[in-house]
């Protein structure tokens, strides 16, 4: 078993904040800013509202969709604040938020357990995928349609830290399998290369990723979805203890207005495909037919009773799992880091 290189960046991140005594430096970005990209939280731009910055913890996307869709019809502005994007890696979202230099961020659940377990006060405030959107996917033909078919199988991921190692894990977790009783090799970002070439029998990825490039290539598949065997929380809009004890009226109004973009975006997806298009050219770059199929592959994962909310249940199984897994190795207070208090 290979280590999670996010736990070694934030202990380095812990060290940083423990020893911290005036206003932090901020730290460099692992890749250039985007332009969009702002060095100031809480800002008051000209027009009166308050520039909150987000780590995106991705490139832009389909996916962001509600976001966009938010923005064209005023949410944030009726929420009082104008959102200024800071595309980079979900790392960046940690430290950034850590040390007060960004004010929200997209992160997972595992994430912020992993940095409450090294002191760092992030608060995950309002759910955006409302499963942990990792599955297992491979070709009709090798059978593989349940956890137990994957025992003695050529297993890839794309690495062996991130999302989609802990989702692997919490798979195997879930289903009682010994690590030791599968083939597990790095594949890179190549799955559906992997998979399609004959060198794997099933990969890990993103379900509204890589299965849904197997099926436009006219592939049979099956994907067993993580989410259906763990309750590991997924994806969602994370800040930390200060902006919360300090401004809860900006976290509570971004919540509201991204909730409403995340609806309006279910309730009619080509008129959130052409907002995102028209904000995001990159978004464009695919093919119509791929960019549709991931808009609708991730639509599947925004989908919830209560959209936003996360049962407090699945914080305690994602944080035993991670706990029993060796993802964290000391013991806080779960219930400070998240809350549903923000959640219309």
């Amino acid at each position: 078993m290979k280590p999670n290189v996010i736990v070694a960046g934030l202990g380095a991140l812990a060290l940083a904040l423990a020893a911290c005594t005036t206003a932090p430096t901020p730290l460099p970005p692992t890749r250039a800013p985007a332009p969009t990209t702002t060095s100031k939280t809480m800002a008051a731009p000209a027009s009166g509202l308050t520039e909150v910055s987000v780590v995106m913890g991705y490139i832009p996307n389909v996916q962001f969709a509600p976001w966009y869709v938010a923005e064209k019809k005023g949410y944030f502005t009726q929420a009082g604040v104008k959102v200024k994007y800071n595309w980079g890696f979900e790392i960046d979202g940690i430290k950034l938020l850590g040390v007060n230099q960004a004010d929200f961020a997209m992160l997972g659940g595992d994430q912020v357990l992993q940095a409450r377990a090294q002191n760092i006060p992030l608060v995950y405030v309002a759910n955006y995928y409302s499963t942990f959107p990792i599955s297992i996917f491979s070709l009709k033909e090798k059978k593989i349609e349940s956890p137990q078919d994957l025992i003695g199988k050529k297993v890839g991921l794309p690495a062996f830290f991130g999302a989609t190692y802990t989702g692997w894990r919490a798979l195997l977790y879930s289903a009682n399998i010994s690590e030791k009783a599968i083939q597990v090799q790095d594949v890179g970002f190549a799955q559906v290369a992997a998979i399609t070439q004959g060198v794997v029998d099933a990969a890990a990825g993103y379900s509204n990723n890589e299965p849904v490039q197997l099926r436009l290539q006219g592939k049979e598949i099956n994907v067993i979805n993580v989410g259906d065997y763990s309750k590991l929380v997924g994806i969602g809009l994370v800040t930390n203890e200060k902006t919360i004890a300090e401004k809860p009226h900006i976290v509570r109004g971004l919540v509201a207005a991204l909730l409403r973009g995340v609806q309006d975006t279910i309730n009619d997806p080509n008129g959130a495909l052409e907002t995102t298009i028209a904000n995001l050219p990159e978004a464009g770059g695919m093919s119509a037919p791929t960019t549709q199929a991931v808009l609708k592959g991730t639509i599947e994962l925004w989908k919830s009773p209560h959209l936003g909310y996360v049962d407090p249940a699945n914080w305690d199984a994602s944080y035993k799992f991670m706990r029993d897994a060796g993802f964290i190795k000391t013991e806080f207070d779960l219930t400070k880091a998240y809350t549903n208090k923000f959640v219309p």
